[in-house]
C-alpha cells in the first residue's frame, strides 16, 4: 500500500475556464474573470490532496469477470475488456480533502448561482490536474523496469462499471487512510474525489484503449477528454 500525501499541485492560472465554457459558453465578461480569479484562490487555498494505491496480481480475466489473485472479483463489460492482457493491477483512491467540500457547500448556501456553478467548474478541474499528477505516479510505478505499458484508467460509475462496484475498490485500498469513505449510494465523501484502476503488463498484449471516454456513447459529456 503506497500512500502520497505530500503533494504540491502545479495548478494553471486558467483552471476552470475550459469546463466553465462547455457550461455556459464563452467566459471573456470581465465579471466572470474576476470571479474565476477570486474563486480559483479560494478553491486552491482549501485543498490538501492525498492519494492511495496499490498493485493486485491479476489471476485471469473471463467474460465480464476480472478475477485477482488476492480473491477480490471485479464485474463489468468494459472493466474487463480493459483489463484483459494485464499481469497486474494497481487500485487507487485521492481526494482534494473535505476543506474543499466544505466551501463548496457553503458557497452554494449563499444563493449565488453563477459564483457557485464557477467554483464547480474550478474544484472539477483541479480534480483533473490531480489525477494527471496521480497517473504519472502510478504508471511509473505499475510499468517499472519491465518494459511494459499501461491501459487507460478505468473507474467504477462510468459506462458500464456499475458504482456499486465502488465496494470492492474500497475493500482492496483502505481510503479511510486518506480521509475518504462512501456513503449509502456508494459515492465518495468527500466528494472531489477520485478511484479506480490501471492495468499493466507486456506492450504488446495490454488493451490499448486511449481513454474510458472511448467506451462511452456520450458525446456531448462535459467530462470528455
Amino acid at each position: 500500500m503506497v500512500i502520497v500525501d505530500d503533494i504540491k499541485l502545479d495548478i494553471p492560472q486558467d483552471v476552470g475556464k475550459d469546463f466553465l465554457e462547455k457550461i455556459i459558453g464563452p467566459t471573456n465578461n470581465p465579471a466572470i474573470k474576476k470571479l474565476l480569479e477570486e474563486k480559483k484562490s479560494l478553491c486552491a487555498g482549501n485543498i490538501t490532496p492525498k492519494a492511495i494505491y496499490d498493485t493486485f496480481e491479476i489471476d485471469r480475466v473471463e467474460d465480464e469477470f476480472v478475477y485477482f489473485k488476492s480473491g477480490d472479483i471485479f464485474r463489468g463489460p468494459n472493466v474487463s475488456k480493459i483489463l484483459s492482457g494485464s499481469v497486474n493491477a494497481i487500485i487507487f483512491i485521492y481526494t482534494l480533502g473535505s476543506s474543499l467540500d466544505d466551501a463548496l457547500k457553503k458557497e452554494s448556501s449563499s444563493g449565488d448561482a453563477l459564483s457557485t456553478i464557477i467554483m464547480d467548474a474550478i474544484s472539477t478541474s483541479l480534480l483533473v490536474v490531480l489525477n494527471d499528477y496521480i497517473d504519472e505516479i502510478i504508471r511509473k510505478d505499475g510499468i517499472g523496469e519491465k518494459g511494459w505499458d499501461s491501459t487507460c484508467r478505468y473507474s467504477p460509475g462510468q459506462h458500464k462499471w456499475t458504482i456499486e462496484e465502488q465496494k470492492k475498490i474500497f475493500g482492496m485500498v483502505d481510503g479511510n487512510r486518506i480521509g475518504v469513505r462512501l456513503n449509502e449510494s456508494y459515492l465518495m465523501i468527500p466528494f472531489m474525489s477520485g478511484s479506480g484502476v490501471y492495468g499493466f503488463g507486456p506492450a504488446g498484449k495490454i488493451n490499448r484503449t486511449r481513454s474510458a471516454c472511448d467506451l462511452c456513447p456520450r458525446k456531448d459529456c462535459v467530462g470528455r477528454r
